[in-house]
C-alpha cells in the first residue's frame, strides 16, 4: 500500500496492484489513507476498518468476512 494517490498501489483488502487512478478508491481511516480498488474491497473494509488498519492478514480476514457474508436467493 502507498501513501500516495498517484502511481503504483495496492489494494489493502485484496492485494491487487493497482496502476493509475481510475477506478480506485482512497478511504481515510486512522489518519491514514488506504487504496481499494473496487465496490466489493470498499464494502469488505467498511465492515472492519479498525483490523485493516491495524494489518491483519488480509486473506484470512477476507476469508472470515466472505463466510459471513449472506446472498439473497433469486426467485427462480
Amino acid at each position: 500500500m502507498s501513501d500516495e494517490i498517484t502511481g503504483s498501489e495496492t489494494c489493502v483488502v485484496c492485494g491487487k496492484t493497482i496502476d493509475g487512478t481510475s477506478g480506485v478508491s482512497h478511504v481515510a481511516h486512522q489518519g491514514r489513507n488506504f487504496t481499494l480498488c473496487c465496490p466489493i474491497c470498499l464494502q469488505m473494509f467498511d465492515r472492519a476498518r479498525d483490523r485493516f488498519a491495524r494489518g491483519e492478514r488480509p486473506q484470512s480476514l477476507l476469508d472470515e468476512l466472505m463466510n459471513q457474508t449472506t446472498w439473497k436467493e433469486t426467485g427462480r
